[in-house]
This record gives C-alpha cells, structure tokens and sequence, in this order.
C-alpha cells in the first residue's frame, strides 16, 4: 500500500514539473524583445504554440455600409468573409488567407488588405487577388510591420468591383 502511494506521488510530481515546464515555455515563446507594452494595448496570446511557431487567427466581416467612400448599386445581400491566420517562426510572419463573398454588382476586380481605422479610407498594404472568385484563398510573406497592424486591428480588407472600383464590401480584421 505504501509503495503504491509514492508511486501516484511521484507520477503527480512528475506530471506538474512538466505542466510548470509547458507554461514556462509558452511565456517564453510569447515574450518579444522589444520594449514592454503600454496597458492600453491589447496583448494578443497564441492559439497554437509549437516548435515550428505560433498561429494567430483573425477575420473580418465584410458588407456595403462599412466601405469608404459609400458604394453604390450594391444588391441586397452583398456580404463577405475574410479568414486570415498569421504564423510568426523565426522573426518572420507568413499569412494563410481565404475570401468568400456573394451578391457583389458585378465580378470581384480585386481585394485588398488596407491600413486603416474603422470608418476611414486607407492605402493598400497587402494585395490579396485580382480578379477574384469567391473561396479563393492564399498564403504570402509578410513584413513584421505589416504583421503588427494585423494584430493591432487596424487593418480592412475590401472587395472592388467594376461599378465599385474604390470598394463594395468591407470588413475591419479582428481577432478571432
């Protein structure tokens, strides 16, 4: 009885050393060597942590009333989706995407990651596909600035069109 009691002890030992080992590899992982961030700040934590990296996920909405400038003719219905995951591995960030949308005035000419707060116009900072088909998805190399902006939600993506060449369909990226 004896024996069995330091067996389970020593197996709870062993499994909090390596739970202890796991969280203190996570923070590890997380911590960046530039400066601390201010509180208002929002910290972004991984979904995903492994020794190839860490995945991000983040998306966006997209539909007529949040495009600047106003678009016009759109249909009822036009409406979108944007899935974006950013992989950061080794000081470098690489974005799997995909772009779903319906009901648009016409053919997707092109969609655009923009920098930008929600309400205002901005310029292009990652171009995604052009023409476009709806479920169209990719994976590109971004900048670790470009990266930064993402996280920070002050990013679009938009959906241009013929009759709509600034934008029909837009979305704020988030957090997911």
């Amino acid at each position: 009885m004896r024996r069995r009691i330091t067996i389970a002890a020593t197996a709870v030992g062993v499994a909090a050393t390596i739970a202890i080992g796991f969280s203190v590899g996570a923070l590890a992982s997380s911590s960046s060597s530039s400066a601390p961030a201010s509180s208002s700040e929002t910290q972004t934590t991984p979904t995903t942590t492994t020794e190839e990296g860490m995945s991000l996920p983040y998306g966006a909405t997209l539909v007529a009333r949040s495009e600047v400038p106003k678009p016009s003719g759109v249909k009822t219905g036009a409406r979108g989706t944007f899935k974006i995951t950013l992989k950061h591995k080794h000081g470098k960030t690489t974005a799997s995407w995909k772009l779903t949308f319906r009901n648009l005035t016409g053919k997707a000419t092109a969609a655009h990651i923009h920098h930008a707060k929600p309400g205002k116009a901005g310029p292009v900072i990652v171009p995604l596909c052009g023409p476009c088909k709806s479920g169209q998805s990719g994976t590109i190399k971004l900048p670790e600035m470009d990266a930064s902006l993402i996280e920070k939600g002050k990013t679009y993506v938009n959906v241009h069109t013929v009759k709509n060449p600034a934008g029909e369909i837009r979305g704020q990226i988030a957090k997911k």
